[in-house]
């Protein structure tokens, strides 16, 4: 083959390509995301999904409270408080169930509470006090605690934390003190879960 034959074959493989490429579609490069579309589509079913539709109306499941293992979370702005958990003095007591819908107001079978629990003992210093709160009876088992070894007497020490109820909408406190009525103890329920 020489010279001019290969040149005559490489223009008409040329021209093939050329026409090949014109019928592909150039993807047009959206720079305004307001022209996107598609979004609505879940083309990507392996992962989960983060985001719902706004539109609240339209969300299945919110009043139908349809994952009863988990609830439906109602956040306070104003919390849920009691006047024999608002620095009332405590010795130590085992492990004692709190009715949070007779003492807090909080509806009858929650699944569990978002708490701030607030403590001072007037020996903590050189003694092991706190303040703890569970879902059950089982001595020293706590989910959320105060722990006031080691700190300065009558300072405040503060714990935020979740705390899952019994089957009755209850929680159990449990207090070391120091010594008869040496423990300051202070609850508010800034949440619950239906």
């Amino acid at each position: 083959m020489n010279n001019e034959q290969r040149i005559i074959e490489e223009l008409g493989w040329l021209r093939k390509e050329v026409q090949r490429l014109s019928r592909v579609e150039i993807p047009l490069i959206v720079t305004d995301h307001g022209l996107l579309t598609g979004l609505e589509d879940n083309d990507h079913p392996q992962y989960a999904q983060t985001t719902h539709n706004h539109d609240h109306g339209a969300l299945t499941g919110l009043s139908d409270n349809d994952h009863p293992q988990y609830g439906r979370p109602v956040f306070l702005t104003t919390p849920l408080t009691s006047t024999s958990w608002d620095g009332d003095s405590f010795s130590t007591t085992a492990k004692t169930k709190i009715d949070l819908s007779t003492v807090f107001g909080a509806p009858a079978g929650i699944k569990a509470v978002l708490v701030r629990l607030v403590a001072r003992d007037s020996g903590s210093s050189t003694g092991y006090c706190q303040l703890g709160l569970s879902p059950n009876s089982t001595a020293n088992s706590v989910a959320v605690q105060c722990y006031l070894q080691g700190v300065a007497n009558d300072v405040y020490i503060s714990a935020n934390g979740v705390v899952p109820c019994d089957a009755n909408g209850d929680i159990y406190y449990q207090i070391v003190a120091s010594g008869t009525g040496t423990l300051d103890a202070i609850i508010e329920i800034w949440g619950y879960w239906l």
